[in-house]
């Protein structure tokens, strides 16, 4: 019997021992020696699972070698650090309040200033009651004013204040290392200062490295790196890159301990400490700003995500994926980035770049944000010639009505179970095509994934409504715009432009009415304009214009001047007009003529209330139009007294629903198509059994 070549291509344990017991039956000592029965089972065993673990450990090996494939946070980090990449930290929740100090019987009535120091303590509860500490990020101080001090924008960070200190021993840390023992160090708030020793108290104050090119000996800056636990360690330069402090310095270490992003979302606030040393009562709290903007340290995902697109970047802004890249690097409670450039923008705007961000939890950034990234991290990057500019995202809910029919016999579940997978799939569906700058709708593709969620589904036919939501000013007259930029579909009896909730408005009596709007029925079937195709001419009064077709009570008027016809004024642009003649005749004058513009895309809004009675009742006829191919909206001279209130939207919003033209809707430059899953009324899709 030949000899048989041991293979060594398979990894799996059950092909390796196959393989031994393959080639040891091959040899001539063991041709008839049972393998399965006997001893040797054992030590093969033991030879397959070696070469399988061995196998198995290279391949991880091979695995952690490479930033793409590598699945130990420490390797990850290991391969970002090569490109001078290093991920983010925790960062606590920023919170914006005013505070009003009005001293009590007990305390000190003479000061006319006070200081709010740095660092002073307060307790944020969120909604389930438990506290955050947050501090003040900064010193504010106040004069007193009708007998109280008021402390306006207060800058307020989550976390709990930690100084360390270390000693600086050549003979024990040569490589001048400093381990901070927290995994929730935000180092944004990390400062470090040197004391020469313990009786000299003169300090010198160090920042984190940011460009190593532009560091020299004398540079007075510190580096960090993260631990194998998640820990960080700082460190110093050696006089050559970065200066090193001298041996027997006290190294002061002080940063926020923060709790990430469960402290966001907090509006209450309460004072822990007194301020200026002496007042705790009469002090008021009120929140500017609900904190916002807390967020974990970067996930595995994410710095490989980042850390390619970083190092592309070179730390200059000039490609919009710079930006993009810069911005998710630095801010890490961004979600999406769309960046596109002033000759892309509507109307065309040169020598800008437009940036719209959306944060984790929140659906704009607050104007303190906006002025950070703008002043402290785009400008000192971007081109010197082009102005950044942040514009908040435009949010586009999509409602779904409809049915879904699915085959009692096919399934033991009830129709309540049904529809909770259905809520499921819907919700499925959101997260992973939704949400994002890039997302497109697919509506074909979302009953897709709804018919998959059950087996017994058999069919499903659903309708979508797409909804702008705008923030009503009450008390002024206003006329508002609302672009859905794109296309929408003429309303019919059933199915056409809604708005909700409704809105107080006065009649031409001074009677207060809550209103709706709607599309006027057929307002977009008439004749829109005329235009002049000859001026004719000897005219010495106006033609009578006459308009014909198969719709009916077009009517316009013309006007002459030196005996030419100049212009025709639709008066009234009737309806069911497919097609419209225009004649003109008298003037006195001849050769004169002009055709019709029917309106096809353009409708009129109107405005009605329900009387006493329940009937419905127009109040105006003429209160907006509607582009059908643009999907612009507009409200003419909208007077509000106020919004009425409902459950459903806050305050003074109110919510235009429209359906769309087509079952695909595309991105848009900051417009992010989402599923509000917190309204119950945004999905009514009913689940029929087939009978």
């Amino acid at each position: 019997m030949a000899n048989t070549a041991l293979r060594v291509a398979e990894l799996d344990f059950d092909t390796i021992k196959v393989n031994l017991k393959q080639y040891l039956r091959s040899q001539a000592e063991f041709t008839d020696y049972d393998f399965d029965g006997s001893g040797m089972s054992v030590l093969l065993d033991i030879l397959a699972y070696n070469t399988h673990y061995m196998g198995y450990y290279l391949n991880m090996i091979s695995n952690e070698m490479f930033l793409d494939t590598s699945q130990i946070r420490q390797s990850t980090i290991s391969h970002a650090k090569l490109i001078n990449y290093f991920p983010e930290s925790a960062h606590g929740a920023l919170a914006k309040v005013n505070i009003t100090v009005t001293p009590g019987d007990a305390e000190d009535q003479v000061t006319d200033i006070i200081t709010l120091d740095k660092y002073t303590n307060f307790l944020g509860a969120d909604i389930d009651g438990v506290n955050h500490n947050f501090v003040t990020l900064y010193s504010n101080t106040a004069s007193k004013t009708s007998g109280s001090f008021s402390f306006a924008n207060v800058v307020l960070k989550q976390g709990e204040v930690v100084t360390r200190q270390y000693l600086m021993d050549f003979a024990t840390n040569q490589y001048r290392r400093f381990n901070i023992p927290s995994a929730n160090v935000d180092l944004d708030t990390l400062t470090i200062t040197v004391q020469a020793s313990s009786t000299d108290t003169g300090a010198e104050a160090y920042i984190l490295a940011d460009d190593i090119t532009e560091l020299t000996g004398n540079s007075k800056v510190f580096f960090v790196e993260e631990d194998v636990d998640q820990t960080y360690t700082f460190y110093f330069g050696d006089n050559y890159i970065g200066k090193k402090p001298n041996d027997g310095s006290i190294i002061i270490a002080t940063y926020l301990d923060t709790d990430g992003s469960v402290a966001n979302n907090i509006s209450t606030f309460a004072l822990a400490d007194a301020i200026a040393d002496e007042y705790t009562n009469n002090v008021s709290i009120t929140t500017v700003t609900t904190s916002y903007s807390g967020t974990e340290k970067e996930t595995i995902e994410q710095i490989k995500y980042r850390a390619p697109y970083f190092y592309t970047a070179q730390n200059r802004a000039v490609t919009k994926l710079d930006y993009e890249t810069l911005i998710t690097r630095d801010y890490n409670n961004i979600d999406a980035v769309s960046v596109w450039g002033g000759e892309e923008n509507d109307p065309p705007v040169y020598g800008k770049v437009y940036m719209s961000l959306k944060t984790s939890g929140n659906y704009a950034l607050t104007n303190l944000e906006k002025e950070n990234i703008v002043n402290t991290l785009v400008r000192n990057r971007n081109v010197v010639t082009v102005t950044p500019e942040i514009v908040d995202p435009v949010y586009v809910y999509l409602l779904l009505s409809g049915q879904v029919t699915y085959n009692p016999s096919l399934t033991n579940r009830t129709s309540g179970e049904i529809d909770a997978l259905i809520d499921a799939a819907v919700s499925d569906y959101s997260t992973n095509n939704l949400n994002r700058f890039d997302s497109v709708f697919r509506l074909s593709k979302l009953q897709s994934t709804i018919e998959a969620s059950e087996p017994a589904i058999t069919g499903s036919d659903i309708d979508i409504y797409a909804q702008r939501r705008i923030e009503i000013t009450t008390g002024q007259t206003k006329t508002y715009e609302i672009d859905f930029d794109m296309p929408l579909r003429k309303g019919d009896f059933l199915n056409k432009l809604y708005t909700f909730p409704q809105v107080t408005v006065n009649d031409a009596s001074g009677i207060s009415r809550n209103i709706f709007f709607e599309e006027v029925p057929n307002s977009f079937t008439g004749v829109d304009s005329i235009e002049i195709t000859n001026p004719g001419l000897n005219y010495t009064s106006a033609p009578t214009v006459t308009i014909t077709g198969d719709g009916t009570g077009a009517t316009a008027t013309a006007t002459v001047i030196n005996g030419k016809l100049r212009t025709i004024e639709v008066t009234n642009k009737g309806i069911d007009y497919t097609r419209a003649i225009v004649s003109l005749t008298g003037g006195e004058g001849s050769q004169a003529t002009a055709r019709a513009v029917l309106e096809a895309r353009n409708g009129t809004l109107r405005t009605y209330y329900f009387n006493t009675a329940g009937q419905k009742v127009i109040l105006n006829s003429e209160a907006g139009t509607i582009n059908y191919d643009t999907g612009r909206i507009t409200l003419d001279a909208l007077s509000v007294t106020a919004v009425v209130a409902n459950d459903l939207y806050d305050t003074n919003i109110l919510t235009i629903n429209v359906i769309p033209e087509n079952d695909i809707i595309r991105p848009l430059r900051n417009r992010i198509i989402t599923i509000d899953e917190t309204i119950s009324t945004h999905n009514t899709i009913d689940v029929v059994a087939e009978t």
